[in-house]
């Protein structure tokens, strides 16, 4: 390759991550496409076997696309100059892409495995963010909005009548009835209005295990209310398991210690902003991780740990010192 100059190298090596980069999103969206024709079709096992091959995807295209560059640069792989130049023309490259961020961590995770990079190479990884704001506006919300008409049931049979599957519900009037008990006991309790004025729904559902979910939030007068019903599908149906209405039990549901859920969402960013606004307690780097990214969620484990150690005035040794005390 001593034809190439290393500027021609460096356009060579991000088109190629930025090609691999597409194959893993659109392998990643038909396993969590799949995962409803699974929940529909009672398939238990393939539902696992399906989450476990999501999973493995991310390594595999990595490996791939490392043996490409290997291939590609030869003896200059590891130039950092190469990379450096690299780095600057996939940012260009992943401007309007909708999955940006998950897009830099899939640059730095090919940079650190050729490199077996320990600590930070800010020349040749994405650190932090090369957008201060997304680089794409939204082409519309993430959720679906849904306005209070004559009652709470039949807001909520409306709801669940949006979200339609392959396998009807099993008794829709029954489960929309017991939604607004539970809504009325729950605005009872916070000292919110007596009705529902307007709730927003996003627009995919959640799939995870024998379960489907539906995940928003409620408004009443100045409340703001967390909202997900966990679906089930049984023998004669579709049904209503559970309905959460408090930050506590829906931060449960999204918790790391799960399995992921499977998704669909073109824009993660605005996905993970919109959970954020009904359990606020939670990181990003959880919620990522929650949704099936859990290598960007890393990422933004780490940008998280370096925006407080450059923010704090307690040093690391105190806290390591504390909590060896505690």
């Amino acid at each position: 390759m001593a034809q190439f100059t290393d500027s021609r190298l460096a356009n060579m090596a991000a088109n190629a991550i930025y090609t691999a980069f597409g194959v893993y999103q659109t392998e990643f969206q038909a396993y969590t496409q799949r995962a409803q024709e699974l929940f529909e079709a009672c398939a238990w096992l393939e539902t696992q076997v399906n989450a476990r091959e999501r999973l493995d995807l991310y390594r595999r295209v990595v490996d791939n696309v490392e043996a490409v560059i290997r291939d590609l640069l030869a003896e200059r792989v590891h130039s950092r100059l190469v990379w450096s130049s690299a780095k600057a023309v996939y940012s260009g490259l992943i401007a309007h892409q909708e999955a940006w961020e998950q897009a830099e961590t899939f640059f730095n995770s090919v940079t650190r495995r050729l490199f077996t990079t320990v600590g930070v190479a800010e020349e040749i990884e994405f650190v932090a963010t090369d957008f201060d704001t997304p680089p794409t506006p939204s082409k519309q919300p993430v959720y679906r909005t849904f306005e209070r008409t004559t009652s709470t049931q039949a807001l909520f049979a409306e709801i669940l009548e949006a979200y339609t599957l392959a396998v009807p519900y099993r008794d829709l009037s029954g489960d929309s009835q017991k939604i607004a008990e539970a809504v009325a006991a729950c605005l009872r309790e916070v000292g919110a209005l007596r009705f529902v004025s307007r709730v927003e729904v996003v627009r995919s559902v959640f799939f995870r295990g024998k379960g489907a979910y539906l995940v928003g939030r409620m408004f009443s007068g100045y409340h703001l209310i967390p909202l997900a019903l966990a679906l089930l599908n049984g023998k004669n149906g579709v049904y209503v398991d559970a309905v959460l209405l408090h930050e506590t039990d829906v931060s449960i549901l999204f918790s790391f210690t799960r399995s992921y859920f499977h998704v669909l969402v073109e824009r993660p960013f605005d996905l993970v902003h919109f959970l954020k606004s009904i359990i606020p307690r939670k990181r990003d780097a959880e919620l990522y991780i929650s949704i099936g990214y859990n290598k960007h969620g890393k990422t933004e484990l780490y940008r998280d740990l370096l925006h407080r150690l450059a923010t704090s005035t307690t040093s690391l040794r105190w806290l390591a010192a504390k909590r060896a005390w505690s």
